[in-house]
């Protein structure tokens, strides 16, 4: 009876355990059935498919018209499957002389344990061609030719410096194609085929493609026609000038658009492995510099929103200011004597504008200084900005805020000074820049737009408002002369900043620079122009930068449909200057010499002839230019009669006549110092007219009155 227990007992145990060891083979098939059946899946398919990446088509890069600057074209590359490569010596051979590649390095290629391998990208129709035979031939297994997507740029050098370039893997490298990489890029495809054990290509055998998903278009700023003429007159200025570097941009004062922006020498991001590394950077976002007067728009702003003096002050320049044991000196030797608050801004007294930076402090001075953006990112979507540098207030004693006041001792960059003038020019509205205006999906669909952004206000717009009606008598009776556009207000400050070069003492090279923006009375475009380190005698930048502004400004404002007012006073109605007017300049240029003069008799207005030729090749003042009675207008016949030269001399013309004014500008333009004796018009000067002088040589007129003149 135990025995029988026993047996029973036994059985029900081994009938357990089979129960138990069924079960867990039950569920361990529900297991790999259902919970691992997707891993198991992709498992299976990766030992027998193999994957030959597809890249996607990077998205498309427009201007804001719809202009096509960067775009993806298909182009044929070659690469190789390793295990149906049956003879690799042999093989490496032929691509050696097909594809002009060392046999080595291909062998070493084709040996890898890899599923794939490149072995040339962006491979030429000839070299393809002869491959198709090759491999007809010679029956080369494992050798397959695919279409691999290359970024191209239609327009080669326009806005290359913006764009920036992409790399052979479809990743952007530099510029807008690095910072908007993530939109642009797309997604990969796969091109899969199915493998035996022994690697061999299974040819009834599953095949699949995952097509790639192409990257977003973007749309920008950029407008393609006033790149054009920012490239086209810088180029000219830089090759004119011989300088080592040019910049120019152009943005919308109102909204932060940024229209063009140009930088040479240049470079063509289709072939950028040909120029050197410096060509493809842009400076105009990521370089500091000292501004020098340019800067000056801010330290008067500040001086007039803080009511430190008004446009009836008066100050006096000796030719220097003394501050705390420092002898800051004026631009012009001898100085510029008693002037208003407007003939300081006019003449770029550095004196005086030290003077102001002192009256207001440098706390406060710093506080508007920062509110006009200096020191801090502009927030711009470009790689790489730079904040400029903004000395800490322990830093800056008497000397620092007075050199600070007129542009020395600060750096900062040229967007930023854009986006400063722009505050100006739109009634006291630091804004924040922009590039890119909309990103769109491939399938249309809109992802993201960039609509004005206010970053603060800057300064008062009763202030903004006085500030641009300043900067266009700048233009109208100062230093900026040559930027005026016959039937358009222009405003705008000219600057010759100092700059520092390794290895030599000093300040030895200079940044010439010009700012300005059209329509006075409501912007809709804001230039600047900056020539570094120009290689000619007369670096100023009235002189140089003003005139490559003035053609980019008229252009621009013609293709935007802002038409010229030729019927009324270009001056503002409630005058900025002191003396009023009488006389507006006509304009002579191309006239011939007989015409010209018949003209200016007619107006009422003396005249002085220079250079040898049978046409007006220039004219100063410029056309529209409003003088006083007794002025006397400069015609020049060929640009050696313009600047008098003669082997690195100037030859000193006839300033007798000449009303104050009018003899400084004629003198500072030859590249050369003034040296004043009395008020009124030259009655003499020293050295006598004819002599050759070297550039920076001072010449000493005397003046007088009217009244004071002798019989």
């Amino acid at each position: 009876m135990s025995l029988e227990v026993t047996s029973k007992k036994r059985l029900a145990v081994l009938l357990f355990i089979a129960l138990i060891l069924t079960g867990c083979l039950v569920l361990r098939v529900i297991y790999l059935q259902v919970f691992m059946a997707g891993w198991l899946k992709k498992s299976a398919e990766a030992q027998r498919l193999r994957s030959v990446p597809v890249q996607a088509r990077r998205g498309t890069i427009y201007d804001r018209l719809g202009n096509e600057l960067a775009t993806s074209v298909d182009a044929d590359s070659v690469y190789a499957v390793p295990a149906e490569i049956e003879n690799p010596s042999k093989t490496a051979m032929i691509l050696s002389e097909i594809l002009g590649l060392d046999k080595q390095k291909i062998q070493g290629l084709i040996a890898k344990r890899a599923s794939f391998v490149w072995v040339k990208r962006k491979v030429t129709f000839t070299e393809i061609k002869r491959l198709r035979e090759a491999i007809k031939v010679h029956k080369l297994h494992g050798i397959e030719i695919s279409q691999k997507a290359q970024r191209f740029y239609p327009q080669m050098y326009l806005a290359s410096q913006v764009l920036g370039i992409a790399g052979i893997d479809n990743q952007g490298l530099e510029g807008l194609e690095k910072y908007y990489d993530s939109y642009l890029q797309g997604v990969p495809g796969r091109d899969q085929a199915e493998f035996d054990t022994a690697g061999r290509h299974i040819p009834q055998g599953e095949r699949r493609y995952i097509p790639p998903v192409p990257g977003d278009s973007i749309y920008l700023t950029i407008d393609q026609n006033i790149q054009f003429i920012a490239e086209r007159e810088l180029e000219k200025a830089v090759s004119d000038t011989g300088s080592k570097r040019g910049m120019a941009i152009a943005v919308n004062p109102q909204n932060g658009d940024v229209l063009a922006v140009a930088v040479r020498p240049k470079f063509d991001p289709n072939q950028y492995a040909d120029y050197p590394a410096e060509n493809r950077r842009n400076p105009l976002f990521t370089d500091m510099y000292e501004p020098g007067s340019t800067f000056k728009i801010f330290t008067a702003a500040a001086t007039l929103e803080e009511g430190k003096a008004n446009l009836e002050s008066t100050f006096f320049d000796p030719g220097f200011i003394i501050v705390d044991d420092r002898r800051l000196k004026c631009w012009k030797a001898g100085g510029h004597g008693s002037q208003t608050f407007i003939e300081a801004l006019e003449n770029s007294c550095n004196p005086v504008f030290a003077t102001l930076a002192l009256r207001l402090g440098k706390e406060t001075f710093y506080q508007h200084i920062k509110a006009f953006g200096f020191g801090d990112l502009t927030g711009i979507d470009f790689p790489g900005e730079s904040a400029g540098r903004l000395k800490s207030l322990a830093e800056v004693k008497n000397v620092e805020l007075a050199t600070i006041g007129f542009g020395q001792g600060i750096t900062v960059t040229p967007l930023q000074m854009v986006m400063g003038v722009s505050a100006i020019a739109n009634g006291g509205y630091l804004l924040k820049p922009h590039l890119v205006k909309e990103i769109y999906a491939p399938d249309g669909k809109l992802i993201k737009k960039t609509d004005r952004e206010v970053v603060r206000q800057a300064i008062s717009t009763k202030t903004a408002k006085l500030m641009a009606r300043l900067l266009q008598s700048v233009v109208t009776n100062g230093s900026g002369a040559n930027a005026y556009l016959e039937g358009y207000r222009v405003a705008g400050k000219t600057g010759t900043a100092q700059k520092v070069v390794a290895g030599q003492r000093g300040y030895s090279q200079v940044i010439a620079s010009f700012v300005a923006f059209a329509p006075a009375e409501n912007p809709q475009i804001l230039v600047m122009v900056l020539l570094d380190e120009p290689n000619i005698s007369i670096r100023y930048g009235s002189v140089i930068a003003a005139p490559v502004v003035g053609n980019i400004l008229r252009d621009t404002l013609r293709y935007l449909g802002v038409k010229p007012k030729f019927d009324e006073e270009l001056l503002p109605k409630d005058k900025v200057r002191i003396i009023e007017p009488e006389i507006t300049v006509p304009n002579v240029l191309n006239l011939s010499v007989a015409e010209a003069v018949s003209l200016l008799k007619k107006s009422g207005i003396e005249y002085r002839i220079s250079g040898s030729g049978n046409s007006i090749y220039d004219q100063t003042p410029k056309p529209g230019v409003v003088i006083g009675k007794g002025s006397k207008v400069l015609l020049y016949l060929d640009p050696t009669g313009k600047y008098n030269l003669q082997n690195d001399k100037v030859v000193l013309p006839n300033l007798q006549g000449l009303d104050q004014p009018k003899a400084e500008k004629v003198i500072t333009e030859l590249g050369l110092k003034i040296e004043i004796v009395g008020r009124g018009v030259v009655v003499s000067q020293n050295p006598l007219p004819g002599t050759a002088l070297r550039f920076g040589s001072t010449v000493r007129i005397t003046c007088q009155t009217s009244s004071s003149k002798s019989p």
